[in-house]
C-alpha cells in the first residue's frame, strides 16, 4: 500500500505541474517516476527555458555532445529540457 500511495501523490504533483506547465505555454514531451519522491517532466526546449536560467530559477546540469540540459522544479516535480548548445559549435 505505500508505493501506491506514494504513486497517487506523485501523480497529483504532475498533474499541477503540467496544468502550471500549460499554463505558461509549454509543451509536455513526457514524464517518468521512479522509487524517489520526485518525478521528473520532460518538456521541450522553449525560449522561457533561457529566460529562466538567466533569471536563476532553472540551471543546466549536463553537456552531452551538441546538447546541453536544463532543469528547474515546479509542484515538487523535477522539470527536464534538452536543447541544442550553439557555442558548442566555435
Amino acid at each position: 500500500m505505500q508505493n501506491n500511495l506514494l504513486i497517487s501523490n506523485s501523480l497529483v504533483r504532475i498533474g499541477k505541474a503540467v496544468h502550471s506547465l500549460d499554463n505558461k505555454a509549454l509543451t509536455v514531451i513526457g514524464y517518468h517516476h521512479d522509487n524517489s519522491n520526485r518525478p521528473t517532466i520532460e518538456i521541450a526546449h522553449h525560449p522561457i527555458c533561457e529566460k529562466m536560467i538567466a533569471n536563476g530559477s532553472a540551471v543546466y546540469y549536463m553537456h552531452i555532445g551538441v546538447h546541453r540540459f536544463g532543469q528547474f522544479e515546479l509542484e515538487g516535480c523535477r522539470v527536464v529540457w534538452k536543447e541544442l548548445d550553439l557555442s558548442r559549435f566555435h
